[in-house]
């Protein structure tokens, strides 16, 4: 899911408001954030890396092929992840943030690998979205196909309807975007190039490492269910990265 993520996280976000988990909440009684601010955040979460997206599915086709032993093959998948990544530093989807900020599973269960000291601020690179049942609300049969019909809907190309189905059986759903630190696997996936010729099983650790730097950010989209016209939108609740987390 590459650009109808970004079309749908822009529906959502002009429908209810909402902000992403990785734009700062304003303390109470502060002033609200300008409208430059709130622009490069709604940017940051409604626009996916069609680039990134791309690369991430070369170097999993390339650890398959080091798999079956397909090493000409895997050396030219890599060489079309590295080429990708390179055309993703300048399609201005990358977005500054720690990594303390963001949650390392989509579930906040599991830790990756670390990338940075915690309040290092890194260029990541969204890669992925696609919409899950709020994990606060109750789950049933009847939810769980609604948020499977507005996933095919937005798969589909209608980002409209997928906000629509959301919005109309008021389901409590997050749009949860899947995000990677841009120098980590660009440095990640040149490791994997040189070592592919050499020693496969180190290239594919390098690409395995790249792969598991995957982290997560998502928005509860509840209020699309309650939304106003125009005007009168109630704001969405933001997600929070849990403190800390136990390591895999």
């Amino acid at each position: 899911m590459t650009r109808m993520g970004m079309l749908l996280g822009t529906v959502l976000v002009a429908t209810a408001g909402a902000t992403p988990l990785y734009a700062q909440q304003a303390p109470a009684g502060a002033a609200t954030a300008s409208t430059g601010a709130q622009s490069a955040a709604t940017q940051d979460f409604s626009r996916l890396s069609d680039d990134g997206s791309m690369a991430f599915e070369y170097l999993s086709l390339a650890r398959n092929a080091i798999f079956d032993g397909d090493l000409a093959g895997a050396k030219a998948l890599i060489a079309n992840a590295q080429q990708a990544l390179t055309t993703a530093r300048s399609d201005n989807t990358a977005f500054q943030k720690a990594a303390a900020e963001l949650m390392p599973s989509k579930t906040g269960q599991s830790r990756p690998r670390p990338t940075a000291p915690a309040t290092q601020q890194v260029a990541w690179l969204p890669i992925d979205g696609e919409l899950v049942l709020n994990a606060n609300a109750e789950e049933t049969p009847e939810k769980t196909a609604v948020v499977a019909a507005a996933n095919r809907h937005l798969k589909a190309g209608n980002p409209a309807r997928a906000a629509e189905v959301l919005r109309v059986t008021s389901v409590d759903a997050d749009y949860v975007i899947a995000a990677v630190p841009l120098e980590q696997v660009t440095q990640d996936v040149a490791r994997a190039a040189k070592q592919i010729g050499k020693d496969p099983y180190k290239a594919s650790e390098a690409l395995r490492d790249a792969q598991q730097a995957v982290r997560y950010a998502s928005v509860d989209i509840q209020a699309v269910s309650n939304a106003q016209p125009a005007g009168g939108a109630a704001p969405a609740k933001v997600a929070s990265a849990p403190a800390s987390t136990p390591a895999k």
